[in-house]
């Protein structure tokens, strides 16, 4: 679209609409989303929560697995010096 189209006195409408719409876009970027598609506090919260969940749990399986690998390695070990396994 042509400058000279957009600053037409007859185009002022779709200009400031333009405006409009450029303004609630946020500073990411990004579209911004209608307040009906935008996610609420509550639900924020419920996500966090979810997602922090998840988190310590998959800590949680890490360090048992780093405890196994550890068995596992020493077990290798002692197979390999000649050291009975118990």
């Amino acid at each position: 679209v042509s400058r000279t189209f957009l600053y037409d006195a007859a185009q002022a409408p779709l200009l400031a609409r333009l405006r409009g719409l450029a303004d609630k876009q946020p500073s990411t970027g990004r579209p911004a989303l209608p307040d009906q598609q935008r996610i609420t506090t509550r639900s924020h919260e419920t996500v966090v929560r979810a997602l922090r969940d998840a988190n310590r749990k998959l800590h949680e399986e890490n360090e048992r697995l780093r405890n196994e690998l550890a068995v596992a390695l020493g077990r290798l070990r002692d197979l390999r010096r000649g050291i009975p396994v118990e």
